[in-house]
């Protein structure tokens, strides 16, 4: 283990030390005895900082292991218990390396407690993972909420890593609370339907206005919506493009004419969905008599713009 790795780099240090010591003459400077006694301070911090690192990292898979801190009744009709793990996250890649899944991010949720009762109602959840919003920020909140299903060949697979913003919760389920939450959870289980992708209303500018916030967040999905894709399918492609946001896209620098970008979601099944959306720029000499600098229409009403223009 790296722990070991550490601890016999120690001891050939303290090795070396004594024979360097052995070798130095009686009569050696002052200065040099000093130089090499500071290399073996850095040295030695150096170590004392790896074994701090590595030794929390396993003791926290040894707490994991063992059920983690005092359990706690899991909230909601999905029973069983949960022990509360703060400022810890799962390690994600190392963990779907070993067998563990992803099962769904959960929207609008405002409190880790919501968070915990949506992995009691999933039968397949064994974790789950809350971020915590970032200071200063409004108390009802919307927490970033990660289902986990860690189990594997029958073991816990999943491993964690000490990180601050985030709290995990390892959930132990009763018989009968994973019957109750298998029961209330079946029918929804078979069904998982692809998401519906909304890229939003065309929209006609008109220059010296030459940016413009495209915002696909209304898409939808029956379970939740993990990535969002923008592309550029037609106009200038020196148009400066920018994601502020998850779902959202900046324009800036948009020169005269017609723009198509499309927005393409996928969800937790890895199922996706694509809408398009035009920006259309129109010459500041052009006015539609309504004094609009951003305009938000219907794909019909951008299209008579862009054709009289």
């Amino acid at each position: 283990p790296p722990r070991h790795g550490a601890l016999r780099g120690l001891l050939l240090l303290c090795l070396w030390l004594a024979s360097g010591r052995a070798a130095l003459p009686p009569a050696a400077p002052l200065s040099e005895l000093h130089a090499q006694l500071s290399g073996v301070e850095q040295l030695l911090e150096e170590f004392r900082r790896q074994l701090q690192q590595e030794r929390p990292q396993e003791e926290l898979e040894l707490e994991l292991r063992s059920g983690g801190s005092p359990q706690e009744d899991c909230p909601g009709p999905g029973g069983g218990g949960y022990s509360a793990m703060p400022d810890v996250i799962i390690r994600t890649k190392d963990s779907l390396a070993a067998g563990a899944s992803f099962l769904l991010a959960p929207a609008a949720v405002r409190g880790w407690r919501q968070c915990v009762a949506a992995c009691c109602s999933e039968p397949r959840c064994s974790v789950a993972v809350v971020e915590l919003p970032r200071r200063p920020s409004p108390p009802a909140a919307v927490l970033g909420c990660y289902l986990f299903n860690c189990t594997a060949r029958g073991r816990n697979v999943c491993k964690f890593a000490l990180h601050r913003g985030y709290s995990s919760y390892s959930l132990s389920r009763t018989p009968d609370g994973a019957a109750l939450a298998t029961a209330r959870a079946s029918p929804g289980l078979e069904k998982d339907a692809p998401p519906l992708s909304k890229a939003g209303q065309d929209v006609v500018l008109h220059l010296p206005t030459d940016g413009v916030v495209l915002d696909g967040r209304e898409s939808t999905d029956d379970h939740a919506i993990v990535q969002y894709e923008w592309a550029l399918l037609q106009g200038d492609p020196s148009v400066d493009m920018k994601v502020p946001q998850s779902g959202t896209l900046k324009l800036s620098h948009l020169q005269e004419g017609t723009y198509t970008f499309q927005l393409t979601v996928m969800d937790t099944a890895g199922q996706r969905s694509s809408d398009n959306v035009s920006v259309t720029v129109l010459r500041a000499a052009y006015s539609t008599g309504d004094g609009c600098s951003i305009c938000i229409c219907s794909k019909r009403e951008a299209k008579e713009f862009s054709e009289t223009s």
